[in-house]
């Protein structure tokens, strides 16, 4: 199989355009054409239709995307097993949105790479749409996020009940006045704005993740962020808290699929058991999984 086809076709079924696959495999659109054409001969069927706005996958090709996915992903876990160091017997992939690696993805690998020595590990951090379509394809062994999607062959479970709680620079007067909106989701949309009144965010619209913070301090700005996020920050007096303004749930939730080659369970459980010991973590309050409380 050629590999290089399969990641052209990849590209295009996951960003809807032969140009912008050609970006990501950094080859020329008549290439992309070239080499999906070759693919489809070899397949014996059409994969993509394609109009002005971009291109959409056939019904071949929306069965064969998942099978492309599979196979890239035991292509790359093969190849980089085949260059780790002898000590280590795999590599384990772990993604977390990026507002949860400070103050609480880091120092969990920090004590797991302790505990299992014969791991070697690679750690990305990504929005959540990005780290879910990830770990279905397989590309990604075990993820930390706010926003799970749940399927048939993704298991999810709470590991941490963050909050959502509205902070400001030190150095603003009235928060109103300098209020942005950071986006945490659809399902935090409705309740915040209609904590604030639906206040005019002044045209500014954060989606960064856990730089958002770095944005209310520099920028003096208000906005919600998790909680456990802006501690530090509030007790070095940069931000402050609103005491008089409503805290949101807003749990993190690990993600895996079903047929990973580890134990995702021992992983999972390792993660829930540091949230336990660990006294600026909350552990989940309802104890259920993600199939559970899925929003």
């Amino acid at each position: 199989m050629d590999f290089a086809q399969l990641q052209t076709f990849v590209a295009a079924a996951e960003s809807g355009s032969f140009s912008a696959a050609a970006n990501i495999v950094h080859a020329s659109t008549s290439s992309v054409t070239e080499r999906i054409a070759a693919l489809e001969h070899r397949i014996g069927a059409r994969l993509f239709e394609r109009s002005r706005k971009g291109c959409v996958l056939t019904e071949a090709g929306a069965r064969f995307l998942p099978r492309a996915q599979a196979m890239l992903s035991s292509w790359a876990n093969a190849r980089d097993e085949a260059r780790l160091p002898a000590r280590f017997t795999g590599q384990l992939r772990i993604g977390g949105q990026y507002a949860l690696w400070p103050e609480f993805l880091i120092p969990w690998i920090d004590r797991l790479r302790n505990e299992s020595p014969q791991l070697a590990f690679d750690l990305r951090a990504g929005a959540s749409a990005r780290l879910n379509r990830e770990v279905a394809a397989g590309t990604v062994d075990f993820a930390v996020l706010y926003l799970p999607v749940i399927g048939a062959a993704v298991e999810a479970r709470e590991v941490v009940n963050d909050r959502l709680v509205l902070v400001c620079s030190a150095r603003v007067g009235d928060w109103r006045k300098a209020w942005v909106e950071i986006d945490w989701g659809e399902a935090m949309r409705g309740p915040i704005a209609e904590a604030t009144g639906y206040l005019d965010s002044g045209g500014v619209t954060l989606d960064l993740g856990g730089m958002a913070l770095r944005w209310l301090v520099e920028q003096e700005a208000a906005g919600y962020l998790p909680e456990r996020l802006a501690r530090r920050a509030i007790e070095e007096g940069s931000l402050r808290q609103i005491d008089d303004m409503p805290a949101f749930d807003f749990p993190g939730y690990a993600i895996w699929r079903r047929d990973n080659r580890f134990d995702m369970d021992v992983i999972a459980r390792n993660l829930s058991a540091f949230v336990d010991e660990t006294d600026n973590l909350k552990a989940p309050t309802t104890g259920m999984d993600a199939e559970d409380t899925a929003r």
